[in-house]
């Protein structure tokens, strides 16, 4: 007997449905999340416990609790939608079977690109990495849309996607930093740099607010004067190291040897906001992208400790002739 193709269309929508209540605990949370009516993740629950013998939820307050049989129901469906997925992608356009899309923020483009372009082009001498930058939100919005293969970028605020996995790719911890002879670099506060200049790499629109302001605001002190604004951490140590402008760095990995030396970081009591890089694939691809994510996340840890190995030395020369109670305060 031929299986009805609207049928089993229809059964797999159900099933993204049942992930997604098992997921947010709710009819309600689920049709938030995937971008549905509340009554069409009800039919569709309906539907598909007709299929089965044992209920799919109990309620348990506000909430409800899959069984054993949802849970299962829900696995089973991942693996098949990773799957089809895969067939799909197998069957792409030449024109970008060997291409890797990659929507970065500035910095992880510095921190990631060299990782991104061994685990995917060394050994496959067709393939291409391409990186292409925007703000938080419409990168990802262009990952679900099939338009980009990876995201690599903070975690977005009030973050909520399906079909996309996240995943913790490394820390970030904000220095405000300044060329080594510049008048405020033995400032021990933020408040000693209330009147400073600074320059910013452009900020995003969706993601966690400017460290910088978020810093200032916290301790109800007046917004910093932002008067420049970089496209890349790279124009922004050169204009720091040829003018009396402070920046932030997200992470030392970004203080490339040109800078080294010439650009130091604050001795500061406070510290900035500190946030996560997250990797960001489509559920579908992630098997066929598993080398290149493993690849990605030993040679970033390998770069971050070398980088923080050099940041320290850096540090370590700022601090010769600084009493020894002034160290103990030093972030590295």
């Amino acid at each position: 007997m031929t299986a009805n193709p609207l049928e089993l269309f229809m059964n797999l929508r159900y099933l993204h449905y049942l992930r997604l209540v098992i997921e947010h605990g709710s009819f309600a949370a689920a049709a938030q999340a995937g971008g549905v009516s509340q009554p069409a993740i009800s039919h569709g629950m309906r539907q598909l416990q007709r299929q089965f013998d044992t209920p799919l939820f109990v309620p348990s307050g506000r909430r409800l609790l899959p069984t054993d049989t949802a849970l299962q129901a829900a696995l089973k469906s991942m693996d098949l939608a990773e799957r089809i997925g895969a067939i799909a992608m197998a069957g792409a356009a030449p024109a970008h079977r060997d291409r890797l899309r990659v929507g970065v923020t500035p910095s992880a483009a510095l921190v990631c690109g060299p990782a991104l372009h061994v685990g995917w082009c060394e050994g496959h001498p067709r393939r291409r990495l391409d990186m292409s930058s925007a703000d938080e939100g419409r990168m990802l919005v262009s990952l679900q849309g099939g338009e980009l293969d990876l995201v690599i970028s903070p975690l977005p605020r009030s973050y909520r996607a399906t079909g996309l996995a996240s995943q913790p790719l490394y820390q970030l911890t904000p220095l405000a930093y300044a060329r080594r002879a510049h008048p405020l670099v033995k400032a021990q506060s933020l408040v000693d740099l209330q009147a400073a200049s600074w320059a910013i790499v452009g900020p995003s629109v969706s993601g966690p607010v400017d460290v910088l302001q978020e810093a200032f605001a916290v301790r109800r002190m007046k917004a910093p004067r932002v008067t420049a604004s970089c496209p890349d951490y790279a124009s922004l140590l050169h204009l720091m190291i040829h003018s009396d402008l402070l920046g932030v760095l997200p992470h030392p990995a970004l203080l490339d040897r040109a800078a080294t030396g010439q650009v130091v970081p604050l001795r500061l009591r406070e510290a900035l906001p500190r946030y996560e890089m997250h990797l960001f694939t489509p559920m579908r691809s992630r098997r066929l992208l598993g080398p290149v994510i493993a690849g990605l996340q030993q040679q970033v840890a390998l770069l971050i400790s070398r980088a923080t190995g050099l940041a320290q030395e850096s540090a370590e020369r700022q601090v010769e002739g600084v009493p020894a109670e002034r160290q103990r305060r030093s972030p590295w």
